[in-house]
């Protein structure tokens, strides 16, 4: 009897997985013998790879238009007096040191300037 119970809450548990995962979206599709089924949709990323380079380059282009205005002395101080702040103003501080791409825009910048 309870084998035949263990069987049950298995099927149960098979069609509430199934359940949960229709529930946020499916495809239904027809088989070449004309059978619909319906499947969940695959997920996705919720960051996309695009977003992410855009993101890196634009904080790169700050970068090196802050480093063009105030020097490269200037900025690399005030990343110093940043990095001895709070948590975040560290981290900050950490995404902001001068690298050596944000350089190379920054001289290439400076020989586009008049």
């Amino acid at each position: 009897m309870s084998d035949t119970y263990a069987q049950f809450e298995k099927r149960v548990a098979v069609v509430s997985d199934k359940h949960r995962k229709l529930a946020r979206g499916y495809v239904a599709r027809i088989g070449k013998d004309g059978l619909i089924t319906v499947e969940p949709k695959r997920a996705k990323f919720p960051i996309r790879p695009r977003a992410v380079v855009a993101a890196v380059a634009g904080v790169l282009i700050f970068k090196a238009l802050m480093i063009v205005t105030t020097g490269l002395g200037i900025y690399e101080s005030r990343i110093e007096a940043l990095s001895s702040g709070t948590v975040f103003e560290t981290g900050a501080a950490w995404v902001m040191q001068a690298d050596p791409v944000s350089r190379y825009m920054a001289e290439n910048i400076v020989k586009m300037l008049p």
